[in-house]
């Protein structure tokens, strides 16, 4: 006993397909219809382009080749396009059968066309052979396909990231990823089986930027030491500067200064920090005012190029603040149009 047919027919562009009554049945192309659609059809184009490039990626990394995004993508839109013409679905490149393939020895693009035509054929003239195939041995396929599909060894890193360091050690797990990394893994496989892929991309991206932010900020190490003559105190800067990371820069510094034993000749050295927007700068500006509320004369020197243009550009707010000479930095930015208007002499006063 048959549950379904493969049998088909030979697509026909759907404006002449009787089934619809040629064009009877068919929406009208106005704007009621175009809100209507739009909306399923961003979200559905979206999943499928990314599904696309991920298992393009997937691909490359097995192969050691490089595909074309581009390429991948206009072929993708334009399938879908002509598929629409011809009253089919739309879809996308698949992970399962991509993998089926590879294993298969399917390396190159002539294996796609080939599935493709075989498809063709079965639907149309060897679909009476396929329908005598019992439909429950498509299971083991399935079963088949999933086992190829799942990355295995990702679930013993999964496991080795929940467990404690002793019990990694004792049993050599030695595949430990960040905990939220992993979470951030769940969280959009979760929202995948939930939602759908699109969105789960989006809160995926939402969370490792967040994280990312949160981790950037702990990543700040200051440095002091005294010169050789003891006149003055240095301070070396390492790590990001901007409005996740401030709290800790400016609890890396002292929050009272005995000048019996502190010198009043403070030096910021930057080479090794970058600071990237607003809050940055104003970290600056803060601690330039808590070192001259201590009676010290400070001065912030070896910014990197990036970092000495940005605080330029806002000379007029950052007033009396001493940056050193970038000259003196050793990188070769002589002719910069924003150094070159400035009236930067052994130290640039802001």
């Amino acid at each position: 006993m048959h549950l379904s047919s493969v049998k088909g027919s030979f697509p026909v562009p759907v404006w002449l397909d009787t089934e619809y009554g040629y064009k009877d049945l068919m929406p009208p192309l106005n704007g009621e219809t175009l809100g209507v659609v739009i909306a399923p059809a961003i979200t559905v184009a979206a999943i499928g382009l990314l599904e696309s490039l991920l298992t393009l990626q997937i691909i490359d990394e097995m192969t050691n080749t490089k595909g074309d995004e581009n390429r991948e993508a206009f072929g993708q839109g334009l399938g879908q396009f002509l598929s629409g013409m011809l009253g089919g679905m739309g879809g996308c490149t698949t992970i399962g059968q991509s993998m089926m393939n590879l294993h298969s020895g399917g390396y190159t693009r002539l294996s796609s066309s080939c599935a493709a035509i075989f498809m063709l054929l079965i639907l149309l003239a060897a679909y009476p052979l396929i329908n005598l195939i019992p439909i429950a041995s498509l299971a083991g396929i399935m079963f088949l396909v999933t086992y190829f599909t799942v990355e295995w060894e990702s679930a013993l890193i999964i496991l080795a990231s929940m467990l404690p360091l002793t019990v990694r050690e004792r049993y050599g797990l030695i595949t430990k990823v960040k905990r939220s990394e992993v979470i951030v893994m769940l969280v959009v496989v979760a929202v995948t089986l939930i939602l759908d892929l699109a969105i789960a991309v989006g809160v995926g991206v939402v969370l490792s930027s967040l994280i990312f932010a949160w981790d950037a900020g702990t990543k700040l190490t200051v440095e002091s030491y005294l010169s050789d003559d003891g006149n003055v105190m240095y301070y070396a800067v390492q790590g990001p500067l901007y409005f996740g990371s401030v709290k800790p820069f400016m609890d890396l510094f002292p929050t009272s200064i005995d000048l019996d034993h502190h010198p009043k000749e403070v030096r910021v050295l930057l080479e090794n920090m970058e600071i990237y927007d607003w809050s940055g700068m104003m970290a600056i500006k803060k601690l330039h005012e808590r070192m001259d509320g201590f009676g010290c004369h400070v001065a912030f020197e070896k910014l990197t190029p990036s970092s000495h243009k940005l605080l330029l550009k806002s000379n007029d707010m950052l007033e009396e603040i001493n940056i050193f000479q970038i000259q003196d930095i050793g990188n070769d930015i002589e002719h910069d149009p924003l150094i070159e208007h400035s009236n930067l002499q052994s130290d640039a006063h802001f």
